[in-house]
Parts: C-alpha cells; structure tokens; sequence
C-alpha cells in the first residue's frame, strides 16, 4: 500500500501503525478487497438465488434475487454519483428494514463513500448528531413511516446542517418536495456507469453507539476490518452450522451495527437469503421463522427471549440451527435451555460496535462454553486488566481490553474519545468487565457503569440478573443501583413479570437463596413495569432506568414498588 495511515487518515486520530497493518494484511487477516466484492462474488455464483426477502407486519412482501440486487447497487452509485457523491463522502440512511436497504448499502460501497445508518425509531437529537458528527451530504428517508414523519424531520434537520444537500425519499408521493428533496423513483433514468473501485483500506463506514450515555460517536471502520468480523464469525463457528444455504432472519435494525453486519454482509459472505422484518414481534418472527424455513439469527437475548414464549419452542419442526445472542449480557442458562427447545445451536458472543464480535462460542468447543462468552476470534487478543492497566489472575473480574484486525480506527472527528478510548500497545479498553478462564473464555460480568457498589462492595450484576431471569415469573429484568445516602447504592432489581402473576420480594429472596446466591447480594427493593426501555438493537436503557429511580425516590413513592 503506497499511502501511510497517517496520510490517508489526515487529521483524524488513530493509534493503528502502517506496521501492525501490513502485519495483518501479510497474515491473511485483511484481505484487501472491498464489501461490495461480496455481493459481485454471490451474484456471480448464485444469480437467480434469494438475496432478499422483506416483510411488514401488514402481512406484505417483496423478495430479490442476487442478480437483481447485484444491479440495484450498482442503480444506487450510479445515481448517487449523479449527485456529486463521491469517495470519502458522508451517505446516511435511516430507513426500516426494507430489502432496499440492502442495495443502499452496496451502493454506498461501490462509490466510495462512508455509510451511517440511523435506526428509523430514532428522534431528532440522536439523527442530528449522527447527521452532524458524519458530515452527511446526502440522507435517506421513507416518507413517513409509522408514527414518525421522516420527510418533516429532514427539514428540521436540513435548518441546523448545511452540510445536508440531497434528501432522497423512498415513497411513492412526490408532490410536496422542495428543493433538495427528490423521490428515489425519480432517478429511474440515471444510466449505469463503471465507477473506479475504491482502495479496501478506506474508512467506508461510521457505526455511531447507542447513545445511552450521551451524544454518539462515530467509529471508524474500513472494508477490511468488517470483513475480518464476519469472515471469522463464520470461520469460528463453521459456515455450515448457518444453514446451507443459510437463511438468516434480520430482526435488528440495519440502521445499527448488529443489523449491517451480520444481518447484511454476514448473510451475503454467506450467500445466503436475508430475511428482513420492519419491526419486532415475536409471533410475527415466529410465522415468518417457519414460511421462510429461517436457519440463524444473529440478535440481542430479548429477542431469543420473545421466541421462548411462542409455540416454536419445543416445536420439532423448528428450522432454526444457529443463533448467535449477542449485545447485553446473556442469562447464563439460556442457550442450553433455548438450545434444547429450539433444536439449534445457541451462541452467546462479544462484540461491540467499536469491534464487531471478537468472542463467540462455538460448536468446536467443549459445550461448557455455553455458560460463557465464547473464545476469542484468531487474529484477536483480550485481556482482563485492573485499574492500573495491570493483568489480573485467571478467573478474576476486571477491565476487558481487546485489539485485533476487527477493532475501529478511533472515533471520527473526536481525537479526545479515541485517546480515551486506547492503551499502550493499540488495546482498546472496552468498558466492559469481565473474567477468562483456564481455556481463554471471556465470561462478561457487565458495562463497568454497570457496576452496583454497595457498602464498599461491588455486586455482580449479570449473575444475579440470569438468576433473577430463570424465575417462571420473569419476562425481563434489569439490576440497577438506587442511592443510598448510607450504603452508597441499594440493590434495585426492574422486572417485568407475567400477566397474572405477583412476585413480591420476599418470594424472589427466597427463591434466590434456594439457588445459592449470598444473602448480601439480594435486591432490597422491587420496581415493576409493564415494558422495559429498549434501544432499537434490543438492549435494556439502564441510564433511563436508573434515571426513573432517581426521579421516583425525589418525588415520592408514587412508583409501581413491591
């Protein structure tokens, strides 16, 4: 590679060496080829095989081959390129899971240009940062869709970013659109035209975090460190247990990373057929499981959770063979419990967005793995640290530090998070805690903010959490840390519990300590909801939780306590 990371990088930070870079380009690690080269090669292999399958919950559905998605991106930098876009240019879509995401996707890619996705439930702060922080030119937007006015909120938007020329609408009305707003049926006549393929270690991608602790930040990706993700996911656990072909259910948000990477180009490496669903319900999922004869699932646990309460579990005509939970932390009995009344093979995994997944389990492991987070990915390192940057003895809990070939470059424009963000030696201190065993295995023990200290004392929350979890009466729970002006913190659990059920504290005690947990560690208090806040990827939003205690025990018990 002639052009330094230094030069190619300009004025971004990143602590990756053009040495460690040709260390892992010489290893095989990075391929040096492009995302887009994945769905040229699937087209060219398997044409007239289903790429795409969409469905609504209205019941309706829209179904594409690899030819014809193989020519839809190519329609998309085509007429992406009629705008102006060019390479290293912002493209931001926020659209449901519609198979014509898919071809946005690829046609981004084939151009050059960086693709953001903003997952279509969100408002107006999180997509003005997002807009914002990746400089966007050009925005992709339905309409509307649902409650949300997407087209009203573009124009909003468009006041407070001059950067934002172009809002493409997917829709069908176009007879209100103002100046810089055109449908995307209106460029059916732009005519194809070969565009020169861009260099494989590019920046292609910003993958913004949740936000759940303030305003997002862009990671950094290039084609080759996603494709070393998902080319290793696959390897790791063998691209046969997937499915042949694999037939892969896409329930997450491709607006956010789970639903890009896994659900989009994992299934196309694949060259499998990607089930897509425009919004979550189990029992939608589940009809939709068995017409598509749906093989794996890549997802956060609630949505293994939501299928564990349908009739497909302990159904023997369940077509499910590979799930892979991922994203929060995962009820230590559930993949063997899931695994059994599923007939698949259930894979707790690692991952983030700043590092894709780098710990999986997997069926070449002995199946005590299960009750772990699975081994590391080869090419891939991680430690558990203490405070002090300090390895800690096998088996003991501390800070999990990671790098390898899948980790971002550094946070886009914010050289602050990124120099937060790296140690000595290009680790990147996740913010999780966690343990390895004597095999290697990373068992997550939670976010470090996740932590409850009480008394001096810190508490195991994703213990207690799956043990909580394996109650018959819990749907969701969540442990959370209530202030204490004595302790510190008190031990707080959220539940959702079954219709018809009323678990008091006292019964929950009780059945904790039947299973062994230490007196100490037992919730002291019980706060019920009818649903839990949850980001568009599945995960329990325990800032707004623990926000929602804090408010409740200042403004009086006016709360849903037991």
């Amino acid at each position: 590679m002639s052009t330094s990371i230094s030069e190619r990088f300009g004025d971004q930070l990143t602590p990756l060496s053009d040495e460690q870079a040709k260390r892992w380009r010489a290893e095989g690690l990075w391929e040096n080829r492009t995302l887009r080269s994945l769905l040229t090669e699937a087209a060219q292999k398997h044409p007239d095989r289903t790429a795409l399958v969409g469905y609504s919950d209205d019941g309706d559905s829209r179904r594409m081959n690899y030819r014809e998605l193989d020519v839809a991106a190519h329609h998309v930098s085509a007429s992406l390129d009629s705008l102006g876009v060019g390479q290293g240019d912002g493209v931001v879509v926020m659209l449901p899971n519609w198979v014509d995401y898919a071809a946005f996707v690829f046609g981004i890619n084939e151009l050059g240009a960086v693709y953001a996705g903003v997952p279509v439930a969100y408002g107006r702060q999180q997509a003005l940062a997002i807009l914002r922080r990746s400089k966007a030119r050009v925005l992709i937007i339905p309409r509307s869709y649902r409650r949300s006015e997407h087209l009203k909120l573009s124009r909003e938007l468009r006041e407070d970013l001059p950067s934002l020329e172009h809002v493409i609408v997917v829709d069908k009305d176009g007879s209100d659109l103002l100046h810089g707003e055109r449908l995307w049926s209106s460029f059916d006549g732009v005519p194809a035209k070969e565009l020169p393929a861009p260099d494989p270690a590019n920046i292609c991608y910003l993958g913004f975090t949740s936000g759940t602790t303030g305003e997002p930040k862009g990671a950094m990706h290039s084609h080759e460190t996603l494709l070393y993700s998902v080319r290793q996911q696959a390897n790791h656990i063998g691209q046969r247990a997937f499915g042949d072909p694999a037939i892969h259910l896409v329930a997450s948000p491709i607006g956010h990373h789970t639903g890009f990477v896994w659900g989009v180009m994992l299934t196309t490496l694949l060259a499998g057929t990607g089930v897509y669903v425009d919004r979550w319900n189990a029992q939608m999922g589940v009809n939709v499981i068995r017409r598509e004869g749906v093989t794996c699932f890549f997802g956060a646990p609630t949505f293994l959770q939501d299928m564990m309460r349908t009739n497909l579990a302990n159904d023997p005509e369940c077509p499910l063979e590979c799930l892979v939970i991922a994203g929060s932390p995962v009820p230590r009995n559930l993949p063997v419990q899931a695994g059994k009344a599923l007939g698949a093979y259930v894979a707790p995994a690692w991952g983030m967005t700043e590092c894709s997944i780098v710990s999986s389990c997997t069926p070449n492991e002995p199946d005590t793995i299960l009750r772990t987070d699975g081994s590391v990915f080869a090419g891939s390192e991680a430690r558990i640290v203490d405070q002090d940057g300090h390895d800690v003895p096998t088996g003991e809990v501390g800070n999990l530090i990671v790098r390898g070939p899948g980790v971002m470059f550094g946070y886009f424009n914010r050289p602050d998070a990124t120099e937060e963000s790296f140690q000595d030696g290009i680790w990147f201190r996740t913010g999780d805690t966690a343990s390895l065993d004597e095999h290697g295995w990373i068992s997550l023990r939670g976010r470090t903010k996740d932590i409850i200290i009480r008394g001096g004392e810190n508490i195991p929350v994703t213990e207690v959490e799956s043990l909580i979890f394996d109650h018959p009466d819990v749907v969701q729970a969540a442990l959370v840390g209530m202030p204490d002006t004595r302790l510190g913190e008190r031990i707080g659990v959220v539940l959702v519990i079954k219709e018809g059920t009323d678990l008091t504290l006292d019964s929950l005690s009780a059945y904790l300590l039947e299973r062994g947990l230490s007196r100490h560690y037992l919730p002291e208090e019980i706060i019920r909801l009818d649903e839990m806040p949850m980001t568009p990827s599945g995960k329990i939003k325990k800032a707004e939780l623990r926000d929602m205690i804090v408010a409740d025990k200042q403004g009086g018990p006016d709360g849903a306590a037991g």
